[in-house]
């Protein structure tokens, strides 16, 4: 499914939209129904999960599913184990993306 890469700065000119932000885990809920990142340009995005996180998670993680404006509802996530993400090179590539319009349009 096509989806749109983001900031937390971006998030809300996606509502309802599917996206994809990248992050480093800041909080788990005790539940595991939910957790709070710290996306590239700083900003903090609750994510919203269908089910509950089965094994720990930490350090950067990639989130793809829908945006609420100030957080995501999570259709899965994928952890890094790369320590040397890229956040300014991240964000200067979302900030790309989001300034072409219809960029994936074909017709």
């Amino acid at each position: 499914m096509l989806r749109e890469i983001v900031t937390g700065n971006q998030l809300g000119a996606h509502i309802n939209k599917m996206v994809s932000v990248t992050g480093i885990v800041t909080e788990i809920s005790p539940n595991g129904l939910w957790f709070e990142m710290k996306t590239t340009d700083n900003q903090i995005v609750r994510i919203s999960l269908k089910r509950p996180i089965d094994n720990p998670i930490e350090g950067y993680v990639e989130v793809h599913g829908k945006s609420t404006g100030k957080g995501i509802t999570a259709e899965e996530y994928i952890t890094f184990s790369n320590e040397n993400f890229d956040a300014k090179a991240y964000n200067s590539l979302s900030t790309l993306l989001n300034s072409v319009p219809n960029l994936w349009s074909t017709s």
